[in-house]
């Protein structure tokens, strides 16, 4: 590829990335009645863009939102209701399934906020669906556990500072919706609805259950908690949490269930119990999968010896669902990351059959796995269909053709709620009959002849009713106009903010000319006054004034944790970023190694070895730097049949006149930083670093106070040792979301390079 091409294809790159999050409004169609239709297109992480229909009475100055795109989907009310959340608010139907309404009390786009860009911060209800669990940010890091009671419109402030998540509200409802758990600060807390409906909530020290995180706890059926804390399993009854809980400094929450052979890091494990109790199917580092007997005293047994069944998993796979039936049949769904393409795999275990290893099926495609009511059905969820199966004999028993589902939710043993990118439909069994519960976009969309609003979609036509839309075949969209004998409508160019244009009306008769909306915050960084001075040999920055551009640089020493998340999260966001392998982790992981050569990201080389170059002990000169380099790039090829780019960095980050020579005489470029997140100090680092040592969510913080156009952001993948309470690359999402929000895009080094020129 010449230089010319080269250039045109990052401009191409730049111009996706920096469109990433904005929010464009085109189509405008207004009826006589003053009557208009516009469309609104948003770029969502996971779900890729798609588009939102929108009416506004502009006699009435009122907006409705049409259509619904299913970010999230879940149940509520024992399933008399569905709540859908996206980037527009958080919507419910009523009992019938009908009349989707957003919530007043959260943030919606028809109550005049902002749209949401990047991730949505995800609401969780209550299983009985009269309570809300939200996150309010006070911070980039921090925010506030927050309980919303539906019916009385109260609020309440649950726990101050506690860790933001884009997963949900780091917290755990009890089955029967009179308990959750929730994390903050490294620690486990209890909170009681029926303390909180009687007005007697006590202080937060006294909720306390112990160490962990969210990751440490499962509910029982039974409404138990299951705590799982160093190599224990402790069973914690509900009504016992007050006493226990209060007198938790003179002995242990709950009672001892069974043990685990290793110590739970709440970090990078996970578990499962099964729906009678007597069972812990244990996730090691998200690789190794093992079931064990819970059994409180393991030190006399009966003289048997156990063969207990054991799943090996590649490293680049994650587990996304266990199910696990009270007739004893465990399945798990993976998803794997392979040359950049996703993979499933299907995984299960029959214990009422005796079986003692698991079994993969051939699905390789399947998105979700979910559980029928009566536990005799599962329903696999894949790009075009839904099929059922006999969960017992995991047989095909129907297929269901479907446009591109998202998500599945049984309402009923015969009833199950199939969410996608076209729409949201109620799937009748036996019968197999569809009935539409919302439309999640639109192809086209108009008026009528009578005025009545129509929209299209997979070649079905609908027209909307006071609970919908409804069927209309037939009917014919008239052509779109954007004047009426009192308003005049048009699309004007919006710069500084998450919208890329406005919806503009301009009132005839009271001449004056005025947005639909409100305009977004600008809460984009300034630029500074002047460029500072850029070293195109030891590159730690690139232009300060041109572009609101950041490079996240990835470092991979020894340890391959964390690789499959930020992998994951990069693709969610289509970003495209710079790694640096070191020579350790070619020879410990050459199968990670080639599996980023085929990701389509920039690598660059750390050096053969990772080393203290300032130790008296080594002779560090320009041969040293030429071998090691050379070392690492021959190592890379033979591993991956590819070779590095001309970048590098020395171990730490040291650098000297020697290694800024041997680069060049290399044609290497030495890539510094400007921003150094300190995400590699551990607890046990020294007296002088320990005061440097932050958790993961002041990290991001830190990165947030002090990054400037053009800075580069290194984040250390893998375990450190010692080890951290926290990582910073679980928080991957939201330090991108927060820059996107102030306006940054995530581009590779090599683009900084290119535009600081």
């Amino acid at each position: 590829m010449n230089h010319r091409s080269t250039h045109i294809l990052l401009l191409m790159c730049w111009a996706l990335f920096s469109a990433f999050g904005e929010v464009s409004f085109s189509e405008l169609n207004l009826s006589s009645s003053n009557q208009l239709l516009f469309r609104a297109e948003t770029d969502s992480p996971g779900f890729g863009d798609y588009s939102t229909l929108f009416a506004a009475d502009l006699n009435a100055k009122e907006i409705t939102q049409l259509t619904f795109f299913p970010e999230r989907a879940e149940l509520i009310n024992g399933g008399e209701r569905l709540q859908l959340q996206n980037r527009f608010g958080v919507f419910r139907t009523d009992e019938n399934l009908e009349s989707m309404q957003p919530i007043q009390t959260f943030p919606a786009f028809v109550g005049g906020e902002e749209i949401q860009t990047g991730k949505i911060n995800t609401v969780g209800a209550s299983p009985d669906g009269r309570f809300l669990l939200y996150l309010e940010p006070v911070s980039h890091g921090y925010a506030d556990l927050m309980l919303y009671r539906i019916g009385r419109e109260e609020e309440y402030r649950i726990a101050s500072k506690v860790e933001m998540s884009l997963r949900g509200p780091n917290a755990s409802w009890s089955p029967d919706s009179r308990y959750f758990v929730y994390h903050k600060g490294g620690m486990l807390y209890y909170y009681s609805i029926d303390q909180l409906i009687g007005d007697r909530v006590i202080d937060e020290s006294y909720r306390a259950l112990g160490k962990g995180t969210i990751h440490s706890i499962r509910w029982s059926r039974q409404n138990d908690l299951y705590y799982v804390t160093g190599n224990l399993v402790y069973q914690v009854l509900s009504p016992e949490f007050f006493t226990r809980s209060i007198y938790a400094g003179l002995f242990e929450v709950g009672h001892i269930a069974g043990k685990i052979p290793f110590q739970f890091d709440p970090s990078f494990d996970s578990f499962w119990i099964a729906p009678d109790g007597s069972k812990i199917l244990f996730n090691k580092g998200g690789q190794n999968i093992f079931l064990y007997i819970l059994r409180p005293d393991d030190y006399l047994t009966t003289g048997d010896t156990t063969s207990l069944p054991y799943l090996y998993l590649p490293r680049n796979t994650r587990v996304k669902r266990v199910v696990w039936s009270t007739s004893g049949i465990i399945t798990l769904l993976t998803d794997s990351i392979i040359e950049g393409e996703d993979q499933s795999g299907l995984f299960r275990l029959n214990l009422a059959a005796g079986e003692k290893r698991f079994s993969r099926t051939g699905d390789q495609s399947a998105n979700d796995l979910v559980l029928s009511p009566n536990q005799e059905e599962c329903a696999l969820l894949f790009d075009d269909r839904v099929e059922l199966r006999n969960y017992f004999s995991f047989r095909l028993q129907r297929s269901f053709s479907y446009r591109r589902p998202l998500h599945l939710l049984w309402r009923s043993p015969t009833e199950l709620i199939i969410a996608g990118q076209d729409a949201t439909k109620l799937l009748t069994l036996p019968e197999g009959n569809f009935r539409l519960i919302a439309l999640s976009q639109h192809e086209s969309a108009g008026f009528d002849e009578e005025g009545s609003t129509v929209v299209t979609r997979g070649g079905e036509t609908w027209r909307l009713a006071e609970s919908g839309f409804v069927p209309a075949s037939g009917a014919e969209i008239q052509p779109a106009g954007v004047a009426s004998a009192q308003y005049r409508v048009y699309i004007e160019r919006f710069l500084g903010g998450s919208y890329a244009n406005m919806v503009m009306v301009r009132d005839l008769e009271n001449l004056l000319t005025a947005p639909l909306f409100r305009y977004p915050e600008r809460r984009y960084d300034p630029f500074p006054a002047e460029d500072d001075e850029i070293d195109m040999q030891n590159f730690a920055h690139g232009t300060r004034i041109r572009r609101r551009e950041i490079a996240l640089v990835f470092n991979a020493i020894d340890s391959v944790e964390g690789l499959t998340p930020i992998l994951h999260t990069l693709r969610d966001y289509g970003i495209r970023a710079t790694f640096f392998v070191n020579g350790e982790f070619i020879r410990r992981h050459p199968d990670a190694v080639k599996e980023l050569a085929q990701s389509n990201h920039e690598i660059g080389s750390l050096f053969y070895a990772y080393f203290n170059m300032t130790d008296s002990r080594f002779e560090v000169d320009k041969e040293f730097i030429k071998r090691g380099l050379a070392r690492n790039e021959d190592d890379y090829f033979e591993t991956t049949g590819k070779e590095l780019s001309l970048l590098w960095h020395a171990p730490y980050y040291f650098v000297n006149s020697d290694i800024i020579d041997a680069s060049q005489e290399m044609n290497y470029t030495y890539v510094g930083r400007d921003v150094d997140p300190l995400d590699w100090i551990t607890p046990g680092s020294g007296a002088r670093a320990l005061d440097l040592y932050m958790p993961a969510a002041d990290i991001l913080e830190r990165i947030i106070r002090q990054k400037q156009p053009g800075s580069i952001i290194p984040l250390r993948i893998g375990k450190t040792h010692p080890e951290r309470e926290d990582y910073l690359f679980h928080s991957l999402d939201i330090l991108i979301d927060e820059l996107i929000s102030l306006g940054y895009s995530i581009v590779p080094v090599t683009q900084l390079m290119d535009h600081a020129n």
